[in-house]
């Protein structure tokens, strides 16, 4: 499955476990253990995608109940014209 399938930080916890296990294995060849390696940088990455999706979306929410307006996509405040 590739890094950007993957859609909760515990599918993606249990494959970093695995890639952990495996590349623990002294048999494992380099080749391997590196493709491994590649795999788990790009599940950090993906994991930071989510982290800030989710960060994103409470803010999203919080000022939506707030009353406040809502940020602009560069993440100014949007503003009001009277």
């Amino acid at each position: 499955m590739r890094a950007d399938e993957y859609e909760s930080f515990s599918e993606i916890k249990g494959r970093l476990d695995e890639i952990v296990q495996a590349v623990g294995d002294d048999a494992l060849p380099l080749d391997d253990a590196l493709t491994l390696y590649e795999e788990a940088v790009a599940l950090g990455l993906r994991v930071s995608d989510l982290l800030e999706e989710s960060i994103t979306e409470e803010e999203l929410t919080e000022a939506a109940a707030d009353g406040q307006p809502l940020p602009d996509s560069d993440g100014s405040a949007a503003s009001q014209e009277v």
